[in-house]
C-alpha cells in the first residue's frame, strides 16, 4: 500500500501545480523529468517528427536558422541542452520546439518573413518555451508522469509515435497553456533584446499574422491553434517592452535572408 501511494505522488504534485499560476520570471518550473530524461525524449521525438516533417534540403536555409538560433541563445536565461536547429518543407507559417532543446522552422515561416528580426522573434519564443522547459511539464499534465516516463524509457514506441504526431506532427500541434504561452513572449522579448534584436518585431509580426489569418486562414491554422493571437497578449508583450532598459539596436541585415526567400520560392 505505501508503495503504491508514493507510485501516486506525483500525480498527486502534478495536478496540484497544474492550476498554479507561473511567475513569468522563474524558469525552473515544477518538473518531475529530468535533463537527461528530457533530452533522451527529444531525441526519439525528433525521429518521429522527421517522418512527417522532411528536413528542407538546402545547406544554406539550415546555415542561416543555426546561425540565428545560436545568436538568440546568447539571449537565454539558460541554456541546458545541445540545441540543434532545422529548417522543414512546410507552407504553414510556423515554428516549434520539441522536448530537449530541438527546433524546427517551417519554409512558410521564412517566406513569409520580410526581415531577420521577425524569423528571430518567432524563434525567441519556440527557444523560451524549449528553456523553460514547457513542453515536458504540459506533457505530465496531459499524460501523467508514468506514460511520459515510459516514453522516455523506450518502452511504449506505438504510443510514442502517437503522441509525437498529437503533439508536434501533421496531426496536431502542441497548445500550451496561457500562462505558458505568456511566460515564452516574456522570455523571448527579453531573449531578443539580449541578443541585440529589437523586441517590438515581435508585436509588429504578431500583428502582421493577425492580419494573414483573417486573409488567408489556412495558412496559419497550426500557428493560431498553438498560438492564439489575442489583443490582450499583443498589449501584453508591449507593456514588457516598454518595462526593458532603454537601447540602441544595431541594424539587421536582412540580404542572408532575402537570398534563403528566393531560394525556397
Amino acid at each position: 500500500m505505501r508503495f503504491a501511494r508514493l507510485l501516486l505522488l506525483p500525480l498527486i504534485v502534478i495536478g496540484t501545480l497544474s492550476g498554479c499560476a507561473v511567475n513569468m520570471a522563474d524558469i525552473h518550473g515544477f518538473n518531475v523529468i529530468s535533463l537527461e530524461q528530457e533530452k533522451e525524449l527529444g531525441t526519439k521525438f525528433a525521429a518521429e517528427i522527421e517522418k512527417q516533417y522532411p528536413v528542407y534540403n538546402d545547406p544554406e536555409a539550415q546555415k542561416y536558422v543555426d546561425r540565428l538560433g545560436r545568436r538568440l541563445l546568447t539571449g537565454a536565461r539558460e541554456v541546458s541542452f545541445d540545441y540543434v536547429f532545422k529548417v522543414v518543407k512546410d507552407d504553414s507559417v510556423n515554428a516549434f520546439a520539441i522536448p530537449g532543446g530541438r527546433l524546427y522552422v517551417h519554409t512558410g515561416l521564412l517566406k513569409a518573413a520580410q526581415s531577420e528580426t521577425e524569423v528571430a522573434a518567432v524563434m525567441a519564443h519556440e527557444i523560451s518555451h524549449a528553456v523553460a522547459r514547457h513542453g515536458t511539464r504540459q506533457m505530465t499534465q496531459q499524460y501523467g508522469y508514468s506514460l511520459v516516463l515510459s516514453l522516455v524509457l523506450g518502452q511504449n514506441s506505438n504510443m510514442l509515435a502517437q503522441i509525437a504526431g498529437e503533439l508536434f506532427g501533421k496531426a496536431g500541434m502542441m497548445s500550451y497553456s496561457r500562462d505558458y504561452e505568456n511566460q515564452a513572449d516574456f522570455l523571448g522579448v527579453e531573449t531578443m533584446s539580449k541578443a541585440g534584436y529589437n523586441p517590438q518585431g515581435m508585436v509588429s509580426f504578431f500583428q502582421k499574422l493577425d492580419t494573414m489569418g483573417q486573409q488567408n486562414p489556412s495558412a496559419l491554422t497550426k500557428f493560431f491553434s498553438s498560438h492564439p493571437l489575442t489583443s490582450e497578449r499583443i498589449q501584453r508583450v508591449q507593456a514588457e517592452i516598454a518595462q526593458l532598459p532603454p537601447r540602441t539596436y544595431p541594424p539587421v541585415d536582412n540580404t542572408d535572408l532575402q537570398k534563403i526567400r528566393a531560394r525556397i520560392k
